[in-house]
C-alpha cells in the first residue's frame, strides 16, 4: 500500500471526521470555530500535496498520483478554503447556522479529489457521486426559504439522471471494450458509441451545457450564497480536469465526438448569453452566465491539443476566482435585511458602498475578459487553439458569444454606479474572512493576467 500517494486524502479525511465528532458535542455555538478549523483542514491538505511522490499508484491500480491530479487538487483546495472563509459570517447573519456545514463541503471536495487521481470508470463514478449527493444537501440547507428546497429537489432530480447515465455509459463501453480502465478502450462499434454519448451527457449535465442545464438557474438562485460560490467554482474546476482526461483517453476515440461537442458548445453558449438578458436577479444572470461559460469551456475539447487544454484549464481556474469574487460580493450584499439581488436592490450600490461595488465591477469586467485580466488570457488562449486547430468557424462564434456576454455584465455595473438608490436597506458588513477572499481572488485574477506564465508554465509540463 502507497500510503504517500493518499496523503492530500488523508489529511483531509482525518480532519473532516474530527470536524465530525467535534459538531456532536459543539453544535452550533461553535459553527465559526468549526468552519475555521475545516479551512486549517484545507491548508493543511494543500501543503500536503508537496510531499506526494508521482506518478505513483496504490490501490491495487485504482488510485493513481501525476502531476495533472495533483495541480487539479491544489487548485480545487485553494478555492475551498476560501469559500471556507468567506461563508461562516453569511450563515451567521442570516440566521441559517448549520453546524454540519463545514465538513459537507469537505466531503464534496474530498469526491472530487479522488474522481481525478483515477484511471477507473467505476472509481470516477464513486467520487463524482459522494461530491454530488452532498451539494444536493448543501443547496437545501437554508432556513426557512422554500427556493433553497425547491432548487435541491430540481438538482437531485436532474443530477440523478447524470448519475444513471454515467452508469449506464461505463457500463456500455466495459460491455464493447471489456475494461474499465482509461486508455484501454479502442472500440468502434454501436455499443462503445453509445456508452461515449452517455458519458459525455452525464459530464455536460454536471457543468451546466445545453440541454442538460435546467437545474442550474433554479439551484444557483435557491443555495444559500456561499452554496452557489462552491456550485460555481469547484466542480467546474473538477469537472473540466476529469474532461480533458476523458477526451484524451476515450472521447476522442469516437468518429463524431467533435460534431457533439461542437454542437452542445455552441448551444450553451448563445442560450445562455441570451437568456442572462432576460433575467432580473443578478444572482439568477450569473447562472445563466455559468451556462454560457460552459459553452465557452467545451469548446476546447473539440480538438486534442496540447496547448488548447492547457489553456483551457487554465481559464477555468481564473473563472472559478473571478466568480468566487463576484458571489462573495452578493454574500456580503445580501447579509442585508430584505435584499434580493434583484436589479432594483443594486441601484446607487457605488455611492453607499464604493469599494464593494468597485469589487464587483472588477469580477465582472474579469469574466467579460477584459485585458489585463486573466480571463482573457484563457479566452485569447481558447480562440488561437481553435484556429490552430482548424476550427475558424468556431472560433468566430466563440468571439461573438463573448461580445454579446458585455451587455449583461455591463448593465449590473450600470445599475450600481449611474443609478440613484432607491431604497435604504441599511449597512452591509464585511467579514474578515470575506475581506480576505476579496483581496486573495482579486490579486490573483490580475497577477495572472500580467504574469500567465506562473501557472501555465506548470499546466503545459503537465498535460
Amino acid at each position: 500500500m502507497n500510503w504517500n500517494a493518499l496523503l492530500p486524502e488523508i489529511v483531509l479525511s482525518i480532519g473532516i471526521l474530527i470536524i465530525f465528532a467535534l459538531e456532536l458535542l459543539l453544535k452550533d455555538r461553535y459553527y465559526k470555530a468549526l468552519t475555521l478549523l475545516g479551512f486549517v483542514t484545507v491548508v493543511l491538505s494543500a501543503f500536503s500535496v508537496l510531499f506526494v511522490s508521482y506518478p505513483a499508484s496504490t490501490l491495487f491500480n485504482g488510485f493513481t498520483v501525476s502531476g495533472f491530479n495533483l495541480i487539479a487538487k491544489f487548485f480545487l483546495l485553494g478555492v475551498t478554503g476560501l469559500i471556507l472563509l468567506s461563508s461562516y459570517d453569511f450563515f451567521i447573519k442570516k440566521g441559517s447556522v448549520y453546524s454540519e456545514l463545514p465538513y459537507l463541503y469537505l466531503i464534496a471536495l474530498l469526491g472530487f479529489m479522488v474522481m481525478l487521481s483515477s484511471e477507473n470508470l467505476a472509481i470516477i463514478f464513486v467520487g463524482l457521486e459522494l461530491a454530488s449527493i452532498t451539494m444536493y444537501i448543501l443547496v437545501g440547507l437554508f432556513r426557512r426559504d422554500y427556493l433553497s428546497k425547491e432548487g435541491a429537489f430540481k438538482y437531485l432530480v436532474i443530477g440523478t439522471t447524470g448519475t444513471s447515465m454515467f452508469a449506464l455509459g461505463a457500463g456500455f463501453v466495459y460491455g464493447s471494450t471489456g475494461s474499465l480502465l482509461l486508455g484501454f478502450q479502442k472500440g468502434v462499434d454501436p455499443l462503445f458509441a453509445l456508452g461515449v454519448l452517455f458519458l459525455m451527457s452525464a459530464l455536460a449535465l454536471k457543468v451546466s451545457a445545453v440541454p442538460f442545464h435546467f437545474w442550474t438557474p433554479d439551484a444557483y438562485e435557491g443555495a444559500p450564497t456561499p452554496t452557489t460560490s462552491f456550485l460555481a467554482t469547484v466542480p467546474k474546476i473538477a469537472m473540466y480536469f476529469l474532461f480533458v482526461k476523458l477526451t484524451l483517453y476515450l472521447f476522442s476515440a469516437l468518429p463524431s465526438w467533435k460534431l457533439l461537442i461542437g454542437a452542445v458548445a455552441v448551444a450553451s453558449m448563445f442560450y445562455g448569453n441570451f437568456m442572462a438578458y432576460a433575467q432580473r436577479s443578478v444572482k439568477r444572470l450569473l447562472a445563466y452566465s455559468s451556462i454560457a461559460h460552459a459553452g465557452y469551456f467545451t469548446l476546447a475539447l473539440a480538438v486534442v491539443d496540447k496547448l488548447l487544454m492547457t489553456a483551457l484549464l487554465f481559464y477555468v481556474f481564473v473563472y472559478a476566482l473571478a466568480t468566487l469574487g463576484a458571489f462573495t460580493v452578493l454574500s456580503v450584499l445580501e447579509k442585508k435585511q430584505g435584499w434580493s439581488h434583484h436589479f432594483l436592490d443594486f441601484k446607487g450600490v457605488a455611492r453607499e458602498h464604493p469599494v464593494l461595488a468597485s469589487f464587483l465591477a472588477f469580477f465582472l469586467f474579469a469574466l467579460i475578459g477584459i485585458p489585463p485580466m486573466a480571463v482573457f488570457v484563457g479566452k485569447l488562449g481558447i480562440f488561437m487553439g481553435l484556429v490552430k486547430g482548424d476550427l475558424f468557424p468556431l472560433a468566430v462564434l466563440f468571439v461573438i458569444a463573448s461580445l454579446i456576454s458585455a451587455g449583461y455584465y455591463l448593465k449590473v455595473v450600470v445599475y450600481m454606479f449611474l443609478h440613484e438608490k432607491e431604497r435604504d436597506l441599511g449597512p452591509s458588513q464585511v467579514s474578515a474572512g470575506e475581506s480576505f477572499t476579496l483581496i486573495v481572488s482579486g490579486v490573483f485574477v490580475l497577477l495572472l493576467g500580467i504574469f500567465p506564465s506562473l501557472v501555465l508554465d506548470f499546466l503545459l509540463k503537465l498535460v
